[in-house]
């Protein structure tokens, strides 16, 4: 099927969608709309409710803290890549992998649930959510310009609806829609199982690798267990060289604790991908 046809499919605001931040309908923005829906639109189309419209979809990257950003390094912009899909109703969360298409989990924001919102930037830019419930959280928007469309529609809409009685923004169950359990890694109403903190801890820190295979990014799995090799090899050799001299103990010392920051690095990776509740088998 052809991304129109799967255009055609969705209900989309094409008044808003395909429209520039002063309201002209432009065909770049029509044609970007469309190749990101069709990769959506197929995933989110179950999720909506029966009076719901599309008004915008983007890529961006999910909030993340200072110690996320150096842990993880440049590559954090891939594992942290989402999709926001805003509806008539809701801004719809989406963790996707590198070629833009969703993970198989959704989070929604209801505008009731959002107390307010900026969007501001220079090339590219952020939108700032505040919820009712307390909490913030920062979204990186990867295109320019992005945040002065977010700006022209999105004011109509928030603060706007009645909240959730969660007051933020919550997962949702990618087989029944229903709200799942903060923490609960399993779906209270149609018991749908999750990859939970404890498999992943297990597997991160026992196995090189496993964490990640676990979350299906199987080649940040391969990469891990080939640095993790070079380390040990190292770690041996300078061992080796070593032998029967302290002052030379330095160096494999280092290399332990590298290995071991290397590990607690995949740990924290796969804690984040199972916070984002990842089905344990494929819906």
């Amino acid at each position: 099927m052809d991304n129109d046809a799967i255009l055609n499919q969705l209900p989309v605001d094409r008044a808003v969608c395909f429209a520039n931040d002063k309201g002209e309908q432009s065909d770049k923005i029509r044609k970007q709309q469309t190749k990101l829906l069709a990769k959506l639109g197929p995933f989110v189309r179950k999720f909506l409710e029966p009076d719901e419209r599309i008004l915008y979809a983007l890529p961006a990257v999910a909030p993340m803290s200072a110690l996320e950003q150096f842990i993880k390094g440049w590559h954090v912009y891939y594992l942290k890549a989402c999709a926001l899909v805003f509806t008539s109703k809701r801004i719809l969360y989406i963790p996707t992998d590198a070629g833009g298409k969703p993970r198989q989990s959704l989070a929604q924001a209801r505008y009731g649930d959002i107390a307010s919102f900026t969007a501001k930037g220079m090339l590219s830019g952020h939108l700032e959510l505040a919820y009712k419930g307390g909490r913030k959280e920062k979204f990186t928007i990867q295109a320019m310009g992005e945040w002065k469309k977010i700006n022209a529609f999105l004011p109509k809409l928030v603060p706007g609806g009645e909240p959730t009685d969660r007051r933020d923004r919550h997962f949702l169950c990618p087989r029944c829609v229903k709200p799942l359990t903060k923490g609960v890694y399993a779906c209270p109403s149609c018991r749908l199982q999750f990859r939970t903190m404890a498999q992943a801890a297990k597997l991160a820190l026992l196995v090189p690798g496993a964490a990640y295979f676990l979350t299906g990014h199987v080649w940040f799995g391969v990469l891990n267990v080939m640095a993790e090799l070079f380390l040990v090899i190292f770690i041996l050799s300078t061992l080796v060289a070593a032998h029967g001299k302290a002052e030379l103990m330095a160096a494999p010392i280092f290399l332990v604790v590298l290995l071991a920051v290397h590990r607690f690095s995949g740990w924290e990776h796969a804690r984040g991908f199972v916070a984002q509740y990842m089905p344990a088998a494929k819906v």
